[in-house]
């Protein structure tokens, strides 16, 4: 019997170089998302996973991609975030902080957000 992989949809937030990064308890860092719920679209758990998290609303979005990965799969967006806007920790979120791709190399981050990151690297780098 097959394994079903977990669909995700994630959200790179970017302002001023910098991305946004989510923590929950653990030491873990990992970017904006999570779960896409039965009968949702990626977009629309974009949407909700971005606002329940940070409290952010999703907003001149880019879709950069699917990617999959051995247990899970992942619908990627990037969302341009201005200085008045403010991430705020929500539900089981406890930090929001922005770091530059140097500050990542410095905490523990998901390893999954590391290989998108790695994945569209273009983006930091034109």
């Amino acid at each position: 019997m097959s394994h079903m992989k977990e669909m995700h949809s994630t959200v790179i937030c970017l302002r001023d170089g910098k991305l946004l990064f989510v923590r929950k308890q653990a030491p873990e860092w990992s970017l904006p998302g999570g779960k896409i719920e039965p009968g949702e679209q990626p977009l629309e758990a974009a949407r909700r996973e971005l606002r329940e998290e940070t409290t952010l609303p999703l907003g001149g979005e880019q879709f950069l991609g699917h990617f999959a990965f051995e247990s899970e799969e992942h619908y990627l967006y990037r969302m341009p975030v201005t200085v008045s806007m403010r991430p705020t920790p929500s539900d089981e979120i406890i930090e929001c902080r922005w770091f530059t791709l140097e500050e990542l190399q410095h905490v523990v981050v998901k390893p999954t957000n590391l290989e998108l990151l790695k994945r569209v690297r273009q983006l930091f780098h034109p």
